[in-house]
């Protein structure tokens, strides 16, 4: 769903009008369903987003979309979904997970035991309907974390992490860039460390496909050489690259992060514009 706002021309379409029949169900229309997006709907749009707690702008964008996704907005046409990413346990809290209409669960593989996916973890989510995805991180934070013995040492652990999951083959591992590297950093550690675990990944008894977490500029530029299939693009919106890339991410995290399931889990909100192109799986 494209972000909605007030403007001249008024912004038209069957999803402007999804958005106005979801407002009159929550009961925060009353200018009629016309598909424009005028200023009744800009007032239904600022009530419905003070009600759940967001700033009332008026501007229908990533963080409202999720909100109204949870409330039961459906977009016709748009297969748009939503999920969440979290470096916690998720096996005490599936079933309001679930109940928050979350489509998949981003987990972490890693050094860390405590952030890590854990099997019984794992097909809990799935038997309550989520799919899955994994990413790889360990403190990739600083370019110092990056280069070819890293990329082949974390590409390795992931590999392990994987077969204990029974992570299906030619589903995807994301790897983190998190942080905002320059240019010049990306085409050099960066680029070597995802060298690395393409190597590793290619020599491997069941074969996935490497994705990239991070900026737009990591991300354009990692998925461009080749490096990279699938890509999720930071929340951190002021990184380089991040606003242009948007449009081309195959999964976009929404900040800031929040906390669900009566503030036992802190998550971050994704969003997944094609869920068939996230590289997701169930066991």
């Amino acid at each position: 769903m494209r972000v909605l706002r007030l403007k001249s021309p008024r912004m038209d379409g069957p999803d402007v009008l999804a958005w106005q029949q979801f407002l009159a169900s929550r009961g925060f229309e009353d200018g009629g369903y016309d598909g424009k997006f005028g200023a009744a709907t800009e007032r239904g749009s600022i009530a419905y987003q003070e009600s759940v707690g967001l700033e009332g702008d008026g501007i229908v964008g990533d963080r409202t979309y999720v909100f109204a996704r949870q409330d039961g907005l459906t977009v016709p046409g748009d297969p748009t979904v939503t999920g969440i990413d979290t470096n916690v346990n998720c096996l005490p809290h599936v079933a309001c997970i679930a109940a928050a209409r979350m489509s998949f669960a981003v987990r972490y593989y890693a050094d860390a035991s405590s952030k890590t996916l854990k099997l019984d973890e794992a097909r809990a989510l799935v038997a309550a309907g989520l799919r899955l995805v994994t990413v790889y991180q360990d403190f990739n934070n600083d370019i110092s974390r990056f280069s070819t013995a890293e990329g082949t040492r974390q590409a390795n652990n992931a590999l392990r992490h994987a077969a204990r999951i029974g992570q299906p083959k030619d589903t995807a591992i994301y790897f983190a860039v998190d942080f905002d590297p320059t240019a010049a950093q990306i085409a050099g550690p960066v680029t070597d460390y995802f060298r690395a675990i393409n190597t590793v990944l290619a020599g491997a008894a069941t074969r996935y496909t490497p994705g990239v977490y991070g900026s737009g500029l990591t991300c354009r530029t990692i998925r461009d050489t080749g490096l990279a299939r699938f890509t999720w693009l930071s929340g951190s919106t002021g990184f380089q690259g991040s606003r242009a890339f948007r449009a081309e991410a195959n999964l976009i995290q929404v900040l800031p992060d929040r906390k669900i399931c009566g503030g036992r889990l802190s998550i971050d909100d994704d969003i997944a514009p094609d869920p068939a192109a996230i590289g997701s799986f169930k066991i």
